[in-house]
């Protein structure tokens, strides 16, 4: 196979052209929307949240699927936006190719041209012959694969499960051949760990990846996907498996120059989580759904990006209130999971943001802990 046919070793964020967000601002259209289709996974990764019960339990999250019906309603609704999504992105908190409806809502989702790309993300673990058929005709623009070990005997220290990795390796190459057969426009990532912490919670054990297996991944998975990255595991998911994630260092999950804190969240600015149940989230890493602010099974998707409880966030985030708010505080994903930093410019944010009329009128704050922390975004000095 030529050189001109292995994929290009670049981290997904990499992978499309973005303006500063601190220019947008403020955006009348969220730039992605995050659908989680499927809250249950099939794997019990050591890092994630997935493999902490009793935290599940404590939380009191309900998992299982999106009904067709809410994912086509929650579609619809970007209609009502004056600009195009740039990307729906299925898949987040489970492993959404184990919802029944997969293949239709990606076909609808496509049908829909509410969004510039459809993109997935996966485990590969159910990319049959027949399932990689029906993305393609469903028109998938992009589907990142993750992976979890190189060997059956890793995934099921790192993820708790029996999986075939050789079955892994078939299902990529099948889903880039179809790909190819059909010309579609399907950008294919795969993706690993630097290293991986034993799923057993008496284990202190590391799993590093060797240079031998950083060999073997990249030859094995180079030729049969579009984009390659070996990234990093960080600690990402607030306040569950500590013990399981790296603290945060001087790098991002994906290789990029990180700050040991932001003020400001990023993503609460640019992107809308549906979570199965029709609850809605500021953004992916909410696990336990401590910071929802709006339901669209009950509201219209557009109600709650305008509406108050978002706007109240944003506020609170700009007055260099993130510590006080729940979850949030405690969450490292603004700093290793993103690139964008709006603490440099906070008078232009503030200037920005402040000629939304309604934006003046939030003089109280709900998501602060306590009366005393109550701001007015009018008072705010920079």
């Amino acid at each position: 196979m030529s050189e001109q046919q292995l994929a290009v070793l670049q981290p997904r964020i990499h992978s499309a052209n973005k303006r500063p967000l601190e220019d947008l601002l403020p955006i009348a259209t969220p730039i992605s929307a995050h659908i989680d289709i499927s809250s249950v996974c099939n794997y019990k990764c050591s890092f994630c949240f997935q493999a902490d019960t009793v935290g599940m339990k404590k939380a009191g999250l309900k998992r299982g699927f999106m009904s067709l019906e809410l994912f086509k309603k929650i579609v619809d609704d970007f209609d009502a936006f004056p600009d195009k999504i740039k990307k729906i992105k299925i898949g987040n908190h489970g492993e959404p190719s184990l919802n029944p409806n997969f293949v239709d809502m990606i076909a609808y989702a496509r049908a829909s041209d509410s969004a510039d790309i459809i993109e997935v993300f996966t485990n590969g673990s159910k990319l049959t012959p027949e399932i990689n058929s029906g993305l393609i005709s469903a028109g998938l623009q992009r589907i990142n694969i993750s992976l979890e070990g190189l060997t059956d005997e890793r995934y099921y220290q790192v993820a708790g499960v029996r999986q075939n990795f050789q079955e892994i390796i078939d299902g990529v190459r099948d889903l880039y051949e179809q790909k190819q057969r059909a010309n579609s426009d399907l950008k294919i990532y795969v993706k690993i760990a630097d290293q991986a912490h034993a799923l057993k919670k008496e284990s202190t054990e590391i799993f590093l990846l060797s240079e031998q297996e950083r060999k073997y991944f990249l030859d094995t998975f180079s030729p049969i996907c579009d984009e390659i990255f070996i990234e990093k595991v960080v600690p990402q998911w607030a306040e569950t498996q500590l013990d399981k994630q790296n603290e945060v260092s001087d790098r991002g999950m994906y290789d990029q120059e990180i700050k040991a804190w932001k003020e400001v969240c990023p993503f609460i600015f640019m992107y809308m989580h549906f979570n199965c149940d029709g609850t809605v989230s500021p953004c992916t890493l909410d696990w336990p759904r401590k910071v929802v602010i709006g339901n669209v099974s009950e509201q219209s998707v557009s109600e709650i990006w305008t509406g108050a409880l978002l706007k109240e966030l944003q506020v609170a985030m700009i007055a260099g209130k993130r510590k006080c708010v729940n979850f949030c505080g405690s969450c490292s994903a603004p700093m290793v999971c993103v690139e964008e930093n709006l603490d440099p410019h906070l008078d232009k944010v503030i200037r920005s943001i402040s000629a939304q009329k309604e934006m003046g009128d939030l003089a109280s704050n709900r998501w602060l802990k306590t009366v005393d922390q109550v701001i007015n975004f009018q008072s705010v000095e920079r």
